[in-house]
């Protein structure tokens, strides 16, 4: 089973953020299973990297629908984003230079985070697009 599911619940109902959201999770779910196994540093950092360099595509994305559609709340999301990838560039900084290990509590911080912007963050933006007619 894995860490974190991906279902219906998880949903926006617009498929490319939805795709997109599927992606992120299965790179926690790659962490979890990673740390669970004890597998060694480098392939954990492989897993951190990927997962940083997908949450930036991810997030690109986003922005780029909410400037495409006049968004009104932009701001506020695209603060959102900033605030996440500000934690998980510390997040991997603390790790690579050996000051913290990724623990079950920094894979909850990303679970919980990403599972708390989907319902409510990424939820009202999918509205606003279903609106626009696009999902």
């Amino acid at each position: 089973m894995s860490y974190l599911e991906f279902n219906s619940s998880l949903k926006v109902e617009n498929k490319l953020i939805d795709q997109e959201h599927a992606v992120l999770i299965e790179y926690i779910n790659l962490l979890q299973k990673a740390i669970e196994n004890e597998s060694s540093a480098k392939i954990i950092g492989q897993v951190l990297e990927g997962l940083t360099e997908y949450t930036k595509t991810h997030f690109f994305v986003e922005e780029e629908m909410m400037k495409a559609f006049d968004y009104p709340d932009v701001g506020q999301h695209k603060s959102a984003h900033e605030g996440f990838k500000g934690k998980l560039t510390e997040l991997i900084a603390k790790y690579e230079n050996g000051s913290v290990e990724i623990t079950a509590s920094a894979l909850s911080f990303l679970k919980d985070w990403l599972t708390e912007h989907i319902l409510k963050v990424d939820r009202r933006l999918s509205d606003f697009l279903a609106d626009k007619s696009f999902r």
